[in-house]
């Protein structure tokens, strides 16, 4: 029964499967593969470079009308710093200005979502169907999931045959050859499949999971300040001395982002990088700045927080391999080709047992 199970579930969903998977592996490298894509937006590294307030006021000077919503620093010498915009009425996501480093000049206004590596992500993401494909995509997960177990239970070999349940012979004919590599390559990938599966899902249905989380491991929640209103309030400093006061929180973090207030009651929120986190190229850790006076409202520190927080902290660089470097990065990049290879091969070996059996019905 399970093993009709396995094999007919994975017929039906296994596209599916192939396809987040392959796109999940573009994902991996996405800032290298933009970069490839958009060599124009490359500068040369400046010993005096521009300042972040005057990165968001040519931004907002190509955008006129538009306040920014959001700024993401330079993550390298000659990559810009991008400020984000909300997009148009049904737009897929948020119009994005790329500003040079150097003199503040603007790059490029780019549409998330339909610039190539963009869409790759909303294709990953949301079928590009918005939050019914999210639902689907996370469902598919749950039955990834399912099928590493039960294909890691219908593999597991008797005594005596493991060396043969773990190679792939090449010399046996087509149908050995897709055997093998079915069942092979399956265990010897069903760990980072597992862990991808799982996260992917604790990121589309982050409540539930979280709920389950917190039943075996305390939670904390993260702070949300807000301003209250006082006699001084129209007075704002800027972002470069709304990011030197945040610094003080974390010393040796390194800025990752900054979330610009929306209204008059919204802070500043910083998201800076710490030694020991799980990502390497994004922050966790956050800090809200009060933007009339820098004074510091509140922090997050992934580092200390509870450890169900924390659990659910390791989630998303789990999912695209951050969270072990370059090793967790083409762990995860070349398992996102399995479920693809193992469609592939599962389809195959279905096809001919049908092939035969028509055969064997016709010869009677």
């Amino acid at each position: 029964m399970l093993l009709k199970l396995h094999k007919y579930a994975g017929l039906i969903v296994g596209l599916l499967l192939a396809l987040t998977g392959v796109t999940g592996s573009l994902l991996v490298f996405h800032d290298t593969l933009d970069e490839w894509l958009t060599p124009h937006l490359r500068t040369e590294p400046a010993a005096d470079p521009a300042s972040l307030s005057a990165v968001l006021a040519a931004a907002e000077a190509a955008l006129p009308g538009k306040a920014a919503r959001r700024l993401e620093p330079s993550p390298g010498p000659g990559r810009p710093h991008t400020v984000r915009f909300d997009g148009p009425e049904g737009a897929p996501g948020p119009l994005q200005v790329s500003v040079s480093p150097a003199d503040a000049s603007v790059l490029a206004v780019r549409q998330w979502g339909a610039y190539p590596t963009s869409w790759v992500y909303r294709l990953h993401y949301t079928l590009l169907a918005g939050t019914t494909g999210k639902y689907v995509v996370g469902v598919a997960g749950l039955v990834l999931m399912f099928f590493c177990l039960s294909g890691l239970y219908l593999w597991w070999p008797r005594k005596g045959q493991w060396r043969r349940a773990l190679s792939v012979r090449a010399d046996k004919g087509p149908f050995r050859l897709n055997f093998d590599l079915h069942k092979a390559a399956g265990f010897y990938i069903t760990p980072v499949l597992l862990v991808a599966a799982f996260s992917g899902v604790s990121l589309v249905f982050h409540g539930p999971v979280q709920a389950l989380v917190g039943t075996a491991l305390p939670l904390e929640a993260m702070p949300a300040p807000t301003l209250e209103a006082r006699a001084d309030s129209g007075s704002r400093l800027n972002v470069d001395q709304i990011v030197a006061a945040g610094q003080n929180a974390f010393p040796e973090g390194a800025l990752k982002r900054v979330d610009l207030p929306r209204d008059a009651h919204t802070p500043y929120r910083l998201s800076f990088n710490q030694p020991g986190e799980a990502w390497s190229h994004h922050g966790a850790s956050r800090v809200w700045v009060d933007p009339r006076d820098g004074a510091v409202l509140a922090t997050w520190d992934p580092l200390s927080v509870a450890a169900g927080s924390r659990f659910m902290g390791w989630q998303f660089p789990l999912h695209n391999g951050d969270a072990l470097g370059l090793t967790g990065r083409w762990l995860v990049f070349l398992g996102g080709w399995l479920p693809a290879l193992l469609f592939g091969t599962g389809l195959y070996l279905w096809w001919r047992k049908h092939r035969l059996r028509r055969r064997s019905r016709r010869s009677r």
